[in-house]
């Protein structure tokens, strides 16, 4: 579910133009300075340092083959389907998985979501790149293609699989949208319902989970949050920008005529709003509001991404991947509550949290740490910094993080007189 995207590093590099350009300018004699910010496009880059290790990522759970499956999103590594058993013995070395799907035919990239389905042998994929959802054979392995493929939107977070009313729910970031589709949709075919709207207040959604029991859907957002109409599956929801008019004559239709002169920007409605979980009915359709929040100080939500509940408790739980912890909330959480436990920690070994999954049968919670490269497995009753009982590497111990340790901001070597961008 976390996606790297080259748009933030091209977007970093007009910054710093910018503020290297407005230096100059403060440093230049009373002579007025013509410099103007250049946009760097379409170049390669002087050279390129990438981890070559698998980072762990989506996760989902087979309980009944007793087999845990971990998308791999990491480009330089190839992207991949990684099985496990859920039983091991415990190492400090790099464990093998048992089998994998990955190669050219499968097209697998920015992995973000994956979903299972044991009872019909299936596994389903979305990539935050891509535009398509990919169901692959849950036994399958090696560079296989996609059983079959079904057209979604652009920048799509997460899957899950309503396994009780045969149901697929994908969250798509920057048009704040859940849609629901068949579990057997293929090709164009249209949601069955979506959740979008000014009333929603969906904000950069990502994690799912379908209660069908109690018949809630449980999101988790980032924050970001811009205006979105109802229906609306286009990447941008004003109404004329640079390259002319854009006319909206149907829903999530939108015609461009040929561009007549550059037009000013609308006003933005892009603002940032505190983390949260967003609880819909599961059936809640259009721009519908959701039944509870959970969001404010009192959570300490920073970048939830992952969500499930514990099948025992009701408890809500979540990855919080901003301040490595997983953050377990009451089944009836609303408003700003803080959670009735954390888990936190050194001992824990978490690093960039992302996805869940429980093992019902052993009364385990599974936590993947993209930034460590490890897939951690808890008691259901762990808290505070409480060490994971046995855990999965895919890099070696002393392997650096995925991120570098480097911070989100570009920087500048005077020496080598280089952009030092992290993507």
């Amino acid at each position: 579910m976390r996606r790297r995207s080259n748009r933030w590093a091209i977007l970093a590099v007009c910054a710093l133009c910018v503020a290297t350009a407005s230096h100059t300018t403060a440093q230049a004699p009373a002579k007025p300075a013509l410099r103007r910010p250049v946009m760097v496009i379409d170049r390669p880059p002087v050279r390129v340092l990438e981890d070559a290790n698998p980072t762990f990522n989506a996760i989902a759970m087979d309980a009944t083959d007793k087999e845990v499956f971990i998308s791999n999103n990491n480009k330089a590594s190839v992207p991949s389907i990684l099985v496990y058993p859920t039983q091991f013995r415990q190492t400090e070395r790099v464990m093998e998985p048992r089998r994998r799907i990955a190669g050219a035919n499968s097209r697998l990239g920015d992995f973000c979501g994956m979903a299972l389905s044991p009872e019909n042998k299936e596994i389903y994929t979305v990539q935050g790149e891509d535009t398509e959802m990919k169901v692959f054979p849950i036994g399958g392995t090696g560079d296989l293609s996609a059983a079959r493929s079904l057209t979604v939107s652009h920048g799509s977070a997460d899957v899950y699989l309503d396994a009780v009313h045969d149901e697929l729910y994908i969250s798509t970031e920057h048009i704040n949208r859940i849609s629901v589709y068949r579990r057997v949709a293929v090709g164009d075919e249209k949601p069955l319902r979506y959740i979008q709207g000014p009333h929603t207040g969906l904000a950069d959604p990502h994690g799912i989970f379908v209660d069908p029991k109690t018949d809630e859907l449980f999101v988790t957002n980032y924050g970001n949050f811009r205006e979105t109409i109802e229906n609306d599956d286009s990447e941008s929801t004003a109404n004329e920008d640079s390259g002319g008019e854009r006319k909206r004559d149907k829903p999530g239709k939108v015609k461009v005529k040929p561009p007549r002169k550059v037009l000013p920007l609308g006003p933005s409605t892009g603002k940032f709003v505190p983390p949260f979980i967003a609880i819909f009915s599961r059936l809640a359709t259009g721009d519908a509001a959701p039944q509870r929040v959970i969001q404010g100080p009192k959570t300490g939500m920073n970048l939830p991404l992952g969500i499930t509940r514990d099948p025992q408790s009701g408890q809500i739980i979540v990855a919080n991947s901003g301040d490595n912890s997983v953050l377990f909330f009451d089944g009836h959480a609303n408003g700003d509550v803080a959670p009735v436990k954390v888990l936190r920690g050194a001992a824990t070994n978490l690093k960039a949290p992302t996805g869940l999954a429980v093992d019902p049968a052993g009364q385990e919670l599974w936590v993947t740490s993209w930034e460590n490269h490890l897939a951690n497995v808890f008691s259901m009753l762990a808290t505070g910094n409480m060490a994971p009982t046995r855990f999965i590497r895919s890099a070696p111990k002393d392997a650096p993080l995925a991120t570098f340790g480097t911070p989100g901001a570009v920087a500048w070597d005077p020496k080598r007189q280089e952009i030092l961008v992290p993507n």
